[in-house]
């Protein structure tokens, strides 16, 4: 009978109210408690006008601790014996003496059970304990490798790395590389005449009948910082999409068309929660997050799509929520210290993201029919 798949869940070895102090060895609660105290007397001597450079660390600090939480996951016996051969493969992991854990050379001679993977034998399957951050690593290696994905192996700076098994070739990345050469020219013109927002999208601007600016906005940004970041994400992502679209140039068309339709559904959204709205919005990240949106569809390799109820989508659906509320709340903090009006679209996000999670399939190429002999 064949082993029962394992549902990959990662759950916290501790109650939620124990991880909101998520040092677990006492030196490390003293220098989270202490780094409290202190940020709380700076805020109490400047007070309390100029939260942003004290907390920031902070919080900072306290994400790096929480999400290094001890935590545990089921596996069957076969997965764990496929991480287990990783860990000997990558060759930066050494067993325990009895037999039941690995430990990584993160901090030489720190015997500390958090820098440690252990496996615990749970009724019939396996139990996975260690730091979170390092499951979730381990858990997308499962996943990717039962998708087609191949293992990158000897890599002590990044474990449980993965790569597409289709490498990604030059021409791939050409509908990007048009995108920012379109994105760098106007936002550096812009920049040098004052009026970066001339483009933004809003309901004043659209009752003044500037209705080119439903499209304009996402080739425009809001600073230097804000073109990097979309930036980064078109360079991370575009590549990889583009080369699952087909063949060139037939795929740029696909994936510039998405990059669009994905922005446009990001307008009408933000437009529709704001109709009367006067602050501008720029920036092209609804339309990235089409291409997210179809981009978590896609398996590692074949052309079936991943089901819309299957637990990996789902898990990196709260993944997003969980960033989009981070970047919101930390945009909204800067905003509220510099006294000025901003903050993150997240309508934009969503309908972009749900444009190209729901539509994007659209654009992919169809399934080449097999011909069949006849004997």
């Amino acid at each position: 009978m064949p082993e029962a798949a394992a549902d990959l869940t990662i759950r916290s070895q501790h109650s939620p109210l124990r991880d909101l102090l998520p040092a677990y060895e006492w030196t490390r609660a003293t220098a989270l408690i202490a780094g409290i105290c202190v940020a709380l007397w700076f805020l109490w001597l400047v007070d309390w006008r100029h939260p942003l450079p004290i907390l920031l660390p902070l919080v900072l600090g306290w994400l790096t601790l929480f999400r290094m939480r001890p935590s545990a996951m089921p596996l069957t016996w076969a997965q764990a014996g496929q991480i287990e051969a990783t860990m000997l493969e990558e060759g930066h992991y050494s067993a325990s003496e009895d037999g039941t854990g690995w430990r990584r050379d993160l901090e030489p001679g720190n015997g500390q059970s958090r820098e440690a993977l252990e496996f615990r034998a749970v009724g019939d399957g396996v139990e996975l304990l260690g730091p979170r951050e390092w499951l979730e690593a381990v858990r997308n290696h499962v996943e990717w490798v039962a998708e087609g994905g191949v293992p990158l192996g000897n890599r002590a700076d990044q474990p449980f790395q993965t790569h597409d098994p289709d490498p990604v070739p030059w021409h791939a990345h050409v509908p990007g590389a048009l995108i920012g050469a379109i994105i760098v020219p106007l936002f550096l013109y812009e920049m040098g005449t004052g009026r970066i927002a001339q483009w933004g999208l809003s309901g004043t601007a659209l009752a003044a009948g500037r209705y080119e600016t439903i499209f304009l906005y996402m080739f425009e940004h809001g600073s230097v910082m804000h073109m990097l970041m979309n930036g980064a994400a078109l360079a991370a992502i575009g590549g990889r999409l583009a080369n699952r679209m087909g063949e060139a140039p037939l795929s740029w068309l696909h994936f510039l068309l998405l990059f669009l339709m994905s922005g446009l559904a990001a307008a009408m959204l933000f437009v529709a929660l704001h109709p009367f709205g006067q602050v501008p919005m720029v920036g092209a990240s609804g339309a990235l997050y089409g291409l997210v949106g179809l981009l978590i569809r896609l398996p590692a390799s074949g052309e079936a799509l991943l089901s819309l109820r299957s637990a990996r989508i789902r898990r990196i659906g709260w993944s997003l929520v969980r960033e989009n509320i981070f970047l919101f709340a930390l945009l909204a903090l800067m905003a509220w210290e510099s006294g000025g009006a901003g903050g993150l679209a997240w309508e934009a996000h969503l309908g972009g993201f749900l444009f190209g999670f729901f539509i994007g399939p659209k654009f992919l190429p169809r399934p080449t029919p097999r011909r069949v002999s006849e004997v």
